[in-house]
């Protein structure tokens, strides 16, 4: 991190610079960790579902419609949990036909980070050049890392790959706001919008326009001039018109999903970050790894989001930052007012989850992924912003004192990077074991069979993680393995478009109980039941005649997973 010098590097040779510096960071994960980025729903959502649009667009048929789940002909255009129609999931999709169909997930990851480290370092340039000569080609580098690598957690640990697309946008469209010329700031946010739209989770994308709007307002106050605000209004609205033959199907069947009527009030209350639990994940996230390994009562519901909050190199350098000098400039003022309400929203004061509880959409988020998102971003926009304290020399310190919290926990814990370890089914799909057991057991099946999965209660509370749920044909694997599953894994799918109406777990698997139940609606129904886990039996059954053990067909020469995490995580 040199000293600043007089004349600023153009802004080509910095992206170049930062592009090539992240793009070797990802190469450093993937070699440590071949598809470092299949993980969690990443592994057992999202991968399964590229893998069916690859294949139907490589046969001319429409990318929108799956064969295999909610039992077959379901139209994905009315599902809000598969926003999967940006051109670079239809890109990566296609290399579902080749020996590369394992890297779909980290191929578009990688996009995604590179949208991101562009927009950074375009945003910091644009503020350097704004009378902030504190901020050298150095400590541009070290902010654009930590904010693109600031996700790694939220991607790979009990998320979705969208969220990457959702943090691509967010500098971009600051970027847009801060323009003076209402043009270039009217195209920007009009494609960024779109962007995340297309390719965001649908939470994020809600949250970008909250809290967004009100650093739009804030700004239009600071600048006595409407400019700001009515760019941000007019983008948004001419980005909503672009989208609208594929928003208003979603729209339309998650009004018609049982998650539109919300979570409730004591279910949302219960998905916070403690008040507590905040600040010291903000300087201590990744290190609370080495606590949780420990500790197993610390690992629950809320470890993900805590470690997530804390996974950013550059946290201990908002200490300087807070002692400036020179006085808070208005965007200095802004960012930090920002800053206080997201927090607001991640601890989720009783007051403020009884208001939620009643507003359109915002009752329906339940987790605190889009705080997450933003806090992180509004975090490094200060650390652009604000001319820190300190000298340099500690200025250092404590950014490498950051880079070691950050990096030393990811390659010492023992399942990295993901606390919902799956780690069975990984290897089942990395290996093609998996297909190897499928194409055995669909021999049993007629091609139009449509099968539900049964997992007993009590295997599921004591051996969640212990599950081979590729064998199964549970959450989205049905799209790979070739069945017909009639439920899915989907917390918005329309009540009229579900092949049933009996449904238990939210990953597409009833309980035994239900089985009379399923049958009655449609007699001939298949049946996977899950009988044990040590060891593992699986069995096909029907209505009528005797259940067939699939247990031969096992791949039985996998262990098991060498480490259980304690309950906790989706």
């Amino acid at each position: 991190m040199a000293t600043p010098s007089p004349q600023p590097t153009s802004l080509l040779t910095l992206l170049r610079r930062n592009l090539i510096a992240a793009t070797l960071i990802f190469l450093v994960l993937e070699i440590w960790r071949p598809f470092f980025f299949l993980t969690d729903d990443n592994l057992d959502g999202g991968y399964p579902f590229l893998s069916e649009i690859g294949h139907h667009l490589l046969h001319g048929q429409s990318p929108f419609i799956t064969d295999h789940l909610f039992g077959g002909h379901y139209n994905v255009l009315r599902d809000p949990t598969y926003f999967l129609w940006h051109p670079v999931y239809l890109l990566v999709s296609l290399l579902a036909g080749t020996p590369l169909h394992l890297a779909m997930i980290d191929v578009a990851a990688y996009l995604f980070f590179m949208i991101a480290t562009a927009g950074y370092v375009c945003l910091a340039d644009f503020l350097r050049r704004d009378d902030r000569a504190f901020l050298s080609d150095g400590w541009i580098t070290f902010y654009t890392l930590s904010f693109v690598y600031s996700q790694i957690v939220l991607v790979t640990s009990a998320s979705w790959l969208n969220f990457a697309c959702s943090q691509s946008a967010l500098p971009w469209l600051m970027l847009g706001l801060l323009q003076r010329d209402a043009r270039r700031s009217l195209f920007l946010i009009t494609v960024f919008t779109a962007h995340e739209i297309l390719g965001g989770h649908l939470a994020p994308t809600i949250s970008t326009t909250l809290f967004f709007s009100l650093f739009a307002a804030g700004l239009a106050v600071q600048q006595r001039s409407w400019r700001p605000a009515l760019c941000w209004g007019a983008g948004n609205l001419i980005a909503l018109i672009l989208v609208l033959p594929v928003l208003i199907p979603a729209l339309t069947g998650f009004l018609t999903s049982a998650r539109a009527g919300g979570v409730t009030p004591s279910d949302m209350l219960s998905n916070n970050v403690p008040a507590i639990s905040f600040p010291v994940s903000i300087f201590f996230g990744m290190a609370l790894w080495w606590a949780h390994a420990s500790d197993p009562g610390l690992m629950n519901a809320h470890s993900t989001y805590i470690l997530a909050f804390g996974s950013s190199a550059a946290a201990w350098c908002v200490l300087p930052a807070l002692t400036g000098r020179g006085g808070w400039r208005p965007l200095d003022r802004l960012t930090g007012a920002l800053l206080v309400i997201v927090g607001l929203f991640v601890c989720r004061p009783a007051a403020l989850n009884t208001v939620m509880t009643h507003l359109p959409l915002l009752k329906s988020l339940r987790w605190p992924f889009r705080e997450l998102l933003q806090f992180q971003f509004f975090l490094h926009l200060f650390l652009l912003l604000r001319r820190p304290g300190f000298t340099p020399p500690w200025r250092r310190r404590l950014a490498w004192f950051g880079v070691a919290i950050y990096v030393l926990p990811l390659f010492t814990y023992r399942l990295p990077p993901t606390l919902n370890s799956m780690s069975w089914d990984r290897r089942l799909v990395l290996s093609g074991k998996d297909q190897v057991y499928w194409g055995q057991v669909r021999r049993l099946l007629q091609p139009d069979d449509r099968v539900a999965v049964l997992i007993p209660t009590k295997l599921y509370g004591s051996d969640r993680f212990d599950i081979p749920y590729s064998l199964l044909g549970t959450y989205n694997y049905a799209c790979i393995d070739g069945i017909i599953n009639v439920s899915g894994y989907s917390s918005t799918a329309p009540r009229r478009q579900l092949y049933t109406t009996v449904s238990y777990y939210p990953f597409g698997a009833c309980i035994p109980e239900y089985r009379g139940a399923l049958l009655r609606d449609h007699p001939g129904m298949k049946f996977i039941t899950l009988e044990g886990l040590q060891p593992v039996k699986i069995t096909l059954s029907s209505g009528t005649g005797p259940a067939i053990d699939l247990t031969p067909f096992i791949p039985h020469e996998l262990d098991p997973p060498p480490h259980r995490p304690p309950e906790g995580g989706r």
